[in-house]
């Protein structure tokens, strides 16, 4: 397999997980709207799992990269896909180029989804906040007591008793 064919396959691998990256947002949203804790909890472990992998993809496409670039004698300094396609030592420019755009509206796509996930969580916390305030605010007016009254009759009970 020619390092263009590599590069293209890692892409292609790191595009799948990035789509089932995008199944558990989706499900994640789902699973906020219906206040479902433990669900989370499980799913975010499954998350972190393709973030993993993801992350290991990304590691070895830079390491083809950089393997490509000297191949086609690029800088592989800071090299990425763009420069490869400006290549024209690069065979397979359209399914590079589709490869690169797919990944992008994937994670812009993915992007908005978890933005969408961390404003509903927000308002998950704020709502538990303003609950929790006025539970203990009800709390402390059914405890109280006027406390200057209490005061005046013990004051006024001292001088009456000093008086007699």
């Amino acid at each position: 397999m020619s390092v263009e064919d590599q590069l293209c396959h890692n892409l292609e691998k790191i595009l799948k997980l990035q789509k089932s990256l995008h199944q558990i947002a989706l499900k994640k949203t789902e699973i906020i709207k219906a206040d479902n804790i433990d669900a989370l909890g499980e799913l975010m472990k499954d998350e972190l799992k393709h973030i993993k992998a993801i992350e290991v993809l990304n590691n070895e496409r830079e390491k083809i990269q950089h393997q490509l670039a000297n191949e086609i004698s690029i800088s592989p300094q800071s090299l990425t896909i763009s420069d490869l396609l400006s290549s024209d030592k690069i065979q397979d420019k359209e399914k590079l180029r589709n490869l690169q755009q797919q990944l992008v509206d994937q994670m812009k796509i993915l992007k908005e989804i978890n933005e969408l996930n961390q404003d509903l969580l927000q308002h998950s916390l704020n709502f538990v906040n303003l609950n929790l305030d006025l539970l203990l605010g009800q709390q402390e007016s059914s405890n109280y007591n006027d406390q200057s009254s209490d005061e005046t009759q013990s004051i006024n009970r001292s001088i009456f008793d000093s008086k007699a």
